[in-house]
C-alpha cells in the first residue's frame, strides 16, 4: 500500500489555482465600493478609471493601449471567446501552437471554427516551416501563449518578431494571452506580441487578474483590440452579461495601483517551489522536464515508463490520491507527458512529487519483471 502523509483529501497538483490570498489591499477596495453602492449596472466596456489604470499597466511592458480599445471582461476566457467570435466565420480556421491550453479548442468550436494544431515541441520554440504549412485559405487567427501553458516557455525577442512577421505575411490575426506575463523566474523579460512596432488592426491582447493577483474567483480579466473590433465586442458583451460588476472592477483597480509587493513575494515563493520541483523530478530515472521560465507549471516527459498519462495520472490518484494533468489535454503528441502545478504549498508538493516517484518505482520494478 501507498503511504500517505496526514493530508484531508487528494494532493491537488492539477490546478492552476495560487494558494495565496487576494492582497488585503484588493478585498479592502472591493467591500469599501460595495459600502458606497457599487452593486448596479456599469458601463459595458468596463470603468473608466479601470481602463485607464490597465493602459497605465500595459505600457511597462511596452504596450501601447488607449482606454478606448479596452474591453473589461468576466476573466480571460470570456475575452479569448469574444475575440474568436468577432474575428470568425463558420468553417474558420485558428492555428494553435502545441502543447497549448486545452480550452483553446473549445472556445474555438463554439466561435463556430476550427482548430488547426501545429507542434512547437515541449520547448514551444516556433518552428517556422510548420506554421507556413499550417496555413490555408481558411485560417483566420493564431493564438499564442507566453509565458507558456503547460511548458512554462517564454517567447524570447527574436521568437516575438518571428511570430509577428509570419501573421502580418499572412493576413492572420494575433491573439496573444499573456495571463503569465507578471510570473516569471530567474529575471526572464516578458515580450509581448503587443508591443511590436507596426500594423495593429489585427492584434488582440487577453489578459486576468487571475494568477498575479490570486483572484481567480474574482473572475475579471480584460482585452485589448481596435476600437472598430473592442466596440463589437462590447455590444456583445453587453447582451450577453451587460457588464462586470463594478464593486469587482475596483477591486482590480486597486491590484494595479496599488503595492505591488505582494506579486513580488508570490512570485518569488513559486519560483522557490519550482525549483524545489525540478530537483524531486530530476532525482527520478527517465524523467525527462525543461525548467520553466515563467508560468505556474511543469511539464515533464515520462516517456520512458510506456504508459499514456490519461492512464498514468487516473492510476496515481487511485493508488496514491495526487491528481495531475494529462498531457493529452494539451495537444496531440503529449501522450506521455503529465501536467504539475506547483502553486502549491511546499509541504503538498514535495510529498505529491515523493508519491509520484513511489508509483514510477513501482512501475520499473513491474515492467523489470
Amino acid at each position: 500500500m501507498p503511504s500517505r502523509a496526514p493530508h484531508a483529501g487528494p494532493l491537488r497538483l492539477d490546478l492552476g489555482e495560487p494558494d495565496f490570498a487576494t492582497p488585503e489591499h484588493v478585498i479592502a477596495e472591493a467591500e469599501e465600493a460595495l459600502r458606497q453602492g457599487l452593486t448596479h449596472y456599469g458601463p459595458s466596456e468596463g470603468l473608466p478609471e479601470l481602463r485607464e489604470a490597465i493602459s497605465e499597466h500595459l505600457a511597462v511592458f511596452g504596450i501601447d493601449a488607449e482606454p478606448s480599445e479596452i474591453l473589461v471582461t468576466p476573466g480571460a476566457s470570456f475575452a479569448l471567446f469574444l475575440a474568436l467570435k468577432a474575428v470568425l466565420r463558420p468553417g474558420d480556421e485558428v492555428i494553435v501552437p502545441a502543447p497549448s491550453w486545452f480550452v483553446y479548442p473549445s472556445l474555438i468550436r463554439l466561435a463556430g471554427g476550427k482548430c488547426i494544431f501545429v507542434d512547437f515541441g515541449p520547448d514551444y520554440k516556433p518552428d517556422q516551416e510548420a506554421l507556413e504549412g499550417a496555413v490555408g485559405p481558411r485560417t483566420k487567427a493564431i493564438i499564442i501563449n507566453t509565458p507558456n501553458n503547460p511548458s512554462g516557455k517564454a517567447l524570447s525577442a527574436e521568437e516575438v518578431r518571428l511570430l509577428w512577421d509570419l501573421a502580418i505575411e499572412h493576413d492572420l490575426f494575433i491573439i496573444s494571452d499573456e495571463v503569465y506575463k507578471m510570473i516569471t523566474y530567474d529575471g526572464v523579460r516578458h515580450f509581448s506580441l503587443a508591443s511590436k512596432k507596426g500594423p495593429r488592426e489585427k492584434v488582440m491582447l487577453v489578459d486576468a487578474f487571475s494568477k498575479a493577483y490570486a483572484m481567480t474567483g474574482w473572475r475579471l480579466g480584460y482585452l485589448v483590440a481596435p476600437k472598430p473590433l473592442r466596440d463589437e465586442m462590447v455590444a456583445v458583451q453587453r447582451a450577453l452579461i451587460m457588464c462586470v460588476p463594478p464593486f469587482i472592477q475596483r477591486a482590480g483597480l486597486a491590484a494595479l495601483r496599488g503595492p505591488q509587493e505582494p506579486v513580488r513575494t508570490m512570485v518569488a515563493e513559486y519560483q522557490a517551489r519550482r525549483d524545489l520541483a525540478l530537483e524531486a523530478l530530476s532525482a527520478i530515472p527517465g524523467v525527462r522536464v525543461r525548467r520553466p521560465e515563467g508560468a505556474l507549471y511543469l511539464f515533464p516527459d515520462l516517456s520512458a515508463y510506456g504508459l499514456r498519462s490519461s492512464v498514468l495520472v487516473a492510476e496515481l490518484e487511485r493508488e496514491f490520491n495526487v491528481k495531475l494533468m494529462p498531457g493529452e489535454l494539451f495537444g496531440p503528441g503529449y501522450e506521455h507527458y503529465i501536467r504539475i502545478s506547483f502553486c502549491r504549498p511546499r509541504e503538498e508538493l514535495i510529498e505529491g512529487l515523493r508519491r509520484l516517484a513511489e508509483f514510477l518505482r513501482r512501475i520499473r520494478r513491474v515492467r523489470s519483471d
